[in-house]
């Protein structure tokens, strides 16, 4: 389906398409890549592809989108919230959503709206959105940019609010893993000389693998199974994890995955993606019988941060702010602003009135400075 969009200087020609490698070069790097190497595993409930803007016959902009199908809307919502909800609203919860973010783009912390250089950003996110809207058979649009990328969405009837942050590691370039703990305060330099002490008392080792991994089938597995209990652990219901933990996506993915060891068994992993001078997390998990004693989560950051300065980047992404290990970790929050659109004017109001502030990755109004760590 086409859409020509008369309201926006040049006329735009907005459809689904897939996006050609050439495009994904001049557009963006290895964050969109893995968006268009993910869009191949999609599922009936997951559906990932790309929404192009061309003008002149010419390609100007694109949008990752993911459609998720007849999924319960109150499963987003904090968990003492969804114990009333879900039975009251039964299959009245049941929607279809489609979300412009950048889950599957390694979280990366910019506007998912990819737009050549000198094209009007905003004529084209709205260009795109009037696509989406036309859609059928869509309940409602999520849109998550930067709030400086955000205020456009206001006038096109989005509901807006913070959340999850994300969470950015600065780095000296060029410099060393020293380097890196001499920025750090007196207590954080304290805290890692213990943890990196407790991880090597304890036997624990740190490998690195180089994806795709999926010729070492049991690494998969044991990865696999910590992507699943941390996912069981988490207060965060992640509604596209059956395409983002598909386990023929997560083997052949390029990744390089940092593994933690303690007697042979892996007790966690941290994955990444290089994407010109910052290194984007893109997967983690832990075995949370035995992550804990040897200090495997803050080991593997440190980890993290030694392959990123190795690698000369200049930052490392750990994606959106879900535990408090990765707020003391971080030393740039970076805000991120979610949109939500409903077509139908009660859902609207329901989601303004009752949903919103209960969402479990709602974190404040829009402008208001991020809640404090608990």
């Amino acid at each position: 389906m086409k859409m020509p969009v008369s309201d926006s200087p040049p006329a735009l020609d907005v459809a689904v398409e897939e996006l050609a490698s050439d495009d994904v070069s001049r557009l963006g790097g290895a964050t969109l890549a893995n968006f268009s190497f993910y869009a191949s595993y999609s599922s009936h409930a997951t559906e990932l592809f790309w929404v192009k803007a061309c003008a002149a016959g010419a390609l100007v902009a694109a949008a990752p989108v993911v459609r998720l199908r007849k999924r319960k809307t109150t499963d987003m919502l904090s968990q003492s919230t969804r114990r009333w909800a879900g039975p009251i609203l039964g299959p009245f919860a049941r929607k279809t959503s489609l979300l412009v973010d950048t889950s599957f783009l390694a979280y990366d912390d910019r506007s998912p709206f990819f737009a050549v250089a000198g094209v009007d950003r905003t004529a084209v996110k709205r260009a795109i959105t009037a696509f989406l809207k036309a859609q059928r058979k869509v309940d409602s649009i999520w849109i998550a940019e930067p709030p400086e990328e955000a205020a456009w969405a206001a006038s096109e009837g989005f509901c807006q609010f913070q959340t999850l942050p994300m969470v950015h590691v600065e780095l000296p370039v060029g410099g060393s893993l020293e380097d890196y703990v001499a920025t750090l305060s007196k207590k954080r330099r304290r805290n890692f000389r213990h943890e990196r002490e407790v991880f090597t008392a304890k036997g624990a080792t740190i490998e690195t693998h180089l994806g795709p991994l999926e010729s070492n089938r049991p690494l998969v597995d044991e990865l696999l199974a910590c992507l699943e209990a941390s996912a069981g652990h988490s207060q965060f219901t992640v509604p596209y994890n059956d395409v983002l933990t598909d386990p023929r996506a997560f083997a052949a993915q390029r990744q390089t995955a940092l593994v933690a060891r303690q007697g042979g068994k892996v007790v966690g992993f941290m994955s990444f993606l290089e994407d010109g001078d910052r290194l984007m997390q893109c997967h983690g998990g832990l075995d949370y019988e035995r992550s804990h004693e040897v200090q495997a989560y803050h080991n593997l950051i440190y980890a993290g941060i030694e392959h990123a300065l190795a690698c000369g980047c200049r930052m490392m992404s750990m994606g959106p702010l879900n535990n408090e290990t990765k707020r003391r970790a971080g030393s740039v929050l970076r805000p991120i602003v979610a949109s939500l659109w409903n077509r139908n004017p009660i859902d609207a109001f329901v989601a303004r009135k009752l949903f919103v502030k209960r969402f479990e990755v709602y974190r404040g109004e829009v402008g208001a400075a991020l809640p404090a760590a608990e």
